[in-house]
């Protein structure tokens, strides 16, 4: 018989979810670089920057990110170790929701070529929230991984 797998570290878990932080940034370079070519109105986007493709991708990379974030082995630890961080924890879990909700509405605005005039600007909205979000999350980690002393 063999011995169990270890469970990854927190570190490990952690690192597990930064490197999806890089794979999302990668999706919002893209996300940019749609929004510039509907802002000088491109006739022709190319496949990999249609509001109608990407806008469902980032939908399904959002929501696979947020899903880890709030497992047990995430968000979950962190409430183990310090529950005086459930108002903040359920915060952020808030604000996945609302820009989960955000993203099906923008890709449903995708479906329809004569309102992507207005996509731009809504999408540069919920990537400045989405920016604003990382950056609570990880505020918060960083507390919770180098407390004070």
């Amino acid at each position: 018989m063999s011995a169990p797998k270890p469970i990854p570290s927190l570190f490990g878990r952690f690192t597990a979810i930064l490197q999806d932080h890089e794979h999302l940034a990668k999706t919002l370079r893209r996300i940019r670089e749609m929004c510039s070519a509907l802002d000088n109105r491109q006739a022709l986007l190319p496949p990999q920057l249609a509001p109608d493709a990407l806008l469902p991708e980032l939908r399904k990379e959002l929501a696979a990110h947020f899903d880890a974030e709030e497992s047990a082995a995430y968000f979950g630890v962190v409430l183990d170790e310090q529950p005086s961080l459930t108002r903040q924890i359920a915060g952020l879990k808030w604000e996945h929701m609302a820009m989960l909700q955000t993203v099906d509405m923008l890709a449903q605005l995708a479906t329809d070529r004569g309102e992507w005039s207005h996509l731009a600007a809504l999408t540069r909205k919920l990537v400045a929230e989405l920016e604003r979000h990382e950056r609570s999350e990880s505020s918060l980690l960083r507390g919770f991984s180098l407390p004070s002393t």
